[in-house]
């Protein structure tokens, strides 16, 4: 039986802690968390989370509000009530209409996360910018049934250009430097049934399609 990565609720609302904190897996804050957060794979901030913290996991989202830098491997999503203020350093960065964020933003491809991440004079971006960076395709890859992320998937793009890239731990994928054309997309994954679909890419940007697979 595939195993699957569980929802950790490591703050529940109207909860305090201050600290340094290193986690596997998913975790979800509801409480008020004060410090440093770093290592994880997917970090959920939620509506009633208030955090006063760097953080740094591969796939975050946030609902609630933080003051703190962020600094993503794969993806931030934004949505509202969500408040942010610091930057926020990501491959891809996405805020919804009705946030409220302060900061810059700097965008990077994920492969060369390490090499950007160190290299002090690459340019900041304002959010506009960040959301027209790269014509790519990203999305997440999920169990249709539990809806918990599916790891090592292949998404393979066969069009103008074949390409091809797995998910990380969060279940994310990007297809970046894609030409204008239909970008055919296939999803394999072990004990699942193939996933199928097209997105048309059309001008510079970042085109979203998520996938949720059915288990064989």
């Amino acid at each position: 039986m595939k195993k699957r990565n569980q929802m950790i609720t490591f703050l529940g609302k109207e909860t305090e802690f201050e600290g340094k904190l290193s986690f596997r897996g998913t975790l979800r804050l509801d409480g008020h968390f004060k410090g440093e957060i770093t290592a994880g794979e997917n970090l959920i901030v939620g509506e009633e989370g208030m955090i006063e913290a760097d953080l740094h996991a591969d796939y975050i989202v946030i609902s609630g509000e933080v003051h703190g830098n962020i600094l993503a491997d794969q993806r931030v999503d934004i949505h509202p009530p969500g408040k942010v203020f610091g930057n926020i350093q990501a491959p891809a960065v996405v805020i919804d209409e009705g946030v409220i964020f302060e900061g810059k933003t700097r965008m990077y491809r994920a492969k060369d996360a390490d090499e950007t991440k160190s290299d002090a004079e690459a340019p900041d971006a304002d959010v506009e910018a960040a959301a027209i960076s790269l014509n790519a395709v990203h999305g997440i890859i999920t169990d249709q049934d539990s809806g918990a992320p599916i790891k090592n998937a292949e998404i393979k793009c066969e069009g103008m250009r074949k390409k091809n890239t797995l998910t990380n731990a969060a279940g994310y994928y990007e297809l970046i430097n894609l030409k204008d054309g239909n970008c055919k997309l296939t999803i394999k994954a072990k004990g699942y049934k193939k996933g199928k679909g097209k997105v048309e890419i059309s001008g510079e940007g970042k085109h979203e399609q998520n996938f949720a697979l059915k288990a064989k």
